[in-house]
């Protein structure tokens, strides 16, 4: 069997590490030129789903290396008023010390591609495809063209290869934007961080609608690239982050850190202080989608994974978990005696709480209704 994946994201590269170990001829093609191209995000939540799902697709070696890159696992979440009055808190217990609780997005997929030099190949924009009797014929935008048994569109939440085959489907902007940023965790930054924001996950929120996110980033090992940070991200509509998507998404970043630190100027001093730490060239703004109803499809040559299918806001902490757990969940469809439509029902049946769960949680954060 062969099989063609669109999108070297996380979903992606884990179901190719998990078919290349059980024999199966893959390639992953990717629209950017490199791994480091693009901007997505900075730390990444790994719940026991993800952790389970990895385990099971990935060889010893790439799961060491994942684990060796990971964070160091965190064990809180916890919400606060602008003021930095406690208004919730969580605690989890840790597995142990090789669990892997968080990751820098990075670290991650540069762990995920460890062998996959060969499986690789960037620079390929997926432009369309036409199923044969005898497989997928792949066109891309460069004029070049592949072909596989199976095509597999981990291409995001702007998915083409969703395009072709759910056209159908409706991805809704719900309305708030992200403008993510980093504060290098230097001795002077931990010394005035709360102790929750270099625990765990933690947002603080204005109550109108105006909320920062705040998570540490602390290597067990370390990219050459840069080293430990404080992951923050500034959320809210247009009309409170005072932007348009025109002016937003075409400002330099270190305008787009001008906007955080200008929203948080009546908020508590410590806030203001870590965001006044932060690195401008690294902010970046996104839009937060979401689908309603996770679609079905009926090829039995193309299918999907993650965002590609089920794209959800951030606010359940379960976007990259659910990619894991869809990967999983084809790398064993595709290498038993399982189909493809078994597989769609899985997901369709994983994911749609999920989706609506994250929603909801959105819906209450951002307060914002969809």
């Amino acid at each position: 069997m062969k099989v063609a994946i669109m999108g070297a994201g996380i979903g992606g590269l884990a179901l190719a590490q998990g078919l290349l170990e059980a024999g199966v001829d893959v390639t992953v093609f990717e629209r950017d030129p490199s791994a480091q191209y693009r901007k997505q995000g900075y730390r990444i939540h790994i719940s026991p789903v993800g952790e389970q799902a990895l385990a099971a697709m990935l060889p010893d070696a790439v799961r060491r290396r994942v684990i060796a890159t990971a964070t160091q696992p965190g064990d809180l979440v916890a919400g606060f008023d602008a003021q930095l009055n406690q208004q919730f808190e969580q605690v989890y217990p840790v597995a142990g010390p090789d669990a892997v609780t968080s990751v820098d997005r990075y670290a991650f997929r540069r762990a995920l591609m460890t062998g996959l030099d060969d499986v690789l190949q960037f620079g390929k924009q997926f432009a369309s495809y036409v199923e044969t009797p005898d497989g997928v014929e792949i066109a891309f935008a460069d004029g070049t063209s592949a072909v596989a048994d199976v095509l597999v569109g981990a291409d995001g939440v702007g998915s083409r290869v969703r395009g072709q085959l759910v056209p159908e489907l409706d991805v809704l902007d719900i309305g708030v934007r992200c403008i993510y940023g980093k504060v290098p965790l230097t001795p002077a930054v931990r010394d005035v961080a709360p102790e929750a924001f270099l625990r765990g996950f933690c947002f603080v929120s204005d109550g109108s609608g105006l909320g920062a996110a705040f998570a540490p980033v602390v290597f067990r090992e370390p990219p050459a690239e840069y080293g430990d940070y404080l992951m923050a991200v500034l959320t809210g509509t247009n009309a409170v982050l005072g932007a348009s998507d025109e002016e937003l998404f075409a400002m330099s970043p270190a305008d787009l850190w001008a906007i955080v630190e200008r929203s948080v100027a009546d908020w508590h001093p410590t806030v203001r202080e870590l965001v006044d730490a932060g690195e401008p060239g690294a902010a970046f703004p996104i839009t937060l989608r979401t689908c309603i109803t996770v679609p079905s499809w009926s090829s039995l040559r193309v299918t999907l994974l993650g965002d590609a299918v089920h794209p959800m806001t951030p606010a359940a902490g379960a976007g990259a978990n659910t990619a894991l757990w869809d990967a999983a969940r084809l790398t064993r469809a595709l290498t038993s005696d399982q189909d493809l439509v078994t597989y769609q029902q899985e997901v369709i049946a994983n994911s749609q709480p999920i989706v609506t769960e994250s929603l909801h949680n959105a819906e209450r954060m951002f307060k914002v209704s969809v």
